[in-house]
């Protein structure tokens, strides 16, 4: 099963002010089930058009070797997609190996307290 988080987004017309789009609702918790937005938007109770959206792989792609490398991962939340989103700005492209490694590190070592 895919992993990441929904979010529910709600069809806005164009007005005077605002041209037409999608705006954020909800988002739900990475682990939640399609079954679970689908029931989220109904407790919403609002009529109106929606989609629910499935936010999950990240691919980084840069070049290296000649070659376009790509490196994926999984958004767990929309602050996680934003802080990968941050990285890849002040990184300028270049994927920040040591600084990913001594995330990881750092999160295993806090997993096994």
């Amino acid at each position: 099963m895919p992993q990441g988080y929904y979010s529910i987004e709600q069809w806005a017309r164009a007005t005077e002010d605002a041209p037409a789009a999608w705006i954020v609702v909800l988002h739900l918790p990475f682990g939640a089930t399609l079954t679970a937005a689908e029931e989220a938007l109904e407790k919403l109770g609002k009529p109106g058009f929606y989609r629910i959206v499935q936010m999950q792989r990240v691919i980084w792609a840069e070049e290296e070797d000649g070659a376009l490398k790509l490196r994926k991962s999984h958004a767990s939340s929309p602050g996680g997609l934003e802080k990968m989103r941050e990285m890849f700005e002040r990184c300028g492209g270049p994927y920040p190996h040591e600084e990913v490694r001594a995330v990881r590190r750092l999160a295993k070592i806090k997993r096994a307290r």
